[in-house]
């Protein structure tokens, strides 16, 4: 991504399509207002919205619209439980009991042998203890990262920058 000065870009904005947004209002009095993003166009950096209740798609301006997006540290233990799946290969029917330790900026998901640790920049890290020596684990960054977006983390420090909107919705 490059450097941001008022907003997002369509073409940064397209990986949200489908997902909800906020429209960040001009004025002092004017309120922002929930939306779905409904179109994205790159090259006009043009994007569209339904807002909530509505099937009207309104053209705005990339720089008036912020993603919806979770804190990293609100992952609940069904979804930690999915990402040592996704990151270690295993099937869907795997039994796995997580532990989730949260910090500020990172979570830690532990499932006996296996650490991971994402942070919410979207750096992983992973490790593997045989009982007498401890060394890195494989892990399929791919399927995480993407399932992470899918669930609505945010991976970009966009809630730190004010580029994006926290999801209040989503607790453990």
């Amino acid at each position: 991504m490059k450097t941001r000065t008022t907003g997002l870009t369509a073409q940064e904005l397209a990986r949200y399509l489908g997902g909800p947004v906020v429209v960040v209002a001009d004025g002092p009095d004017a309120q922002p207002r929930n939306a779905k993003l409904v179109a994205v166009d790159i090259t006009q950096e043009e994007v569209k919205v339904c807002f909530d209740g509505s099937r009207i798609e309104y053209e705005l301006s990339p720089e008036a619209i912020r993603p919806v997006l979770r804190k990293l540290t609100t992952i609940t233990t069904e979804e930690a439980n999915t990402c040592c799946k996704l990151a270690y290969g295993w099937a869907d029917d795997t039994l796995v009991n997580t532990t989730i330790t949260r910090g500020n900026d990172y979570i830690e998901l532990y499932t006996e042998p296996f650490t991971l640790i994402i942070t919410a920049k979207g750096v992983i890290s992973s490790s593997k203890d045989s009982g007498y020596r401890v060394s890195p684990a494989r892990v399929n960054a791919r399927a995480l990262l993407m399932y992470l977006e899918s669930k609505g983390f945010d991976l970009d420090s966009l809630l730190d920058t004010g580029f994006s909107v926290e999801d209040e919705s989503s607790t453990d």
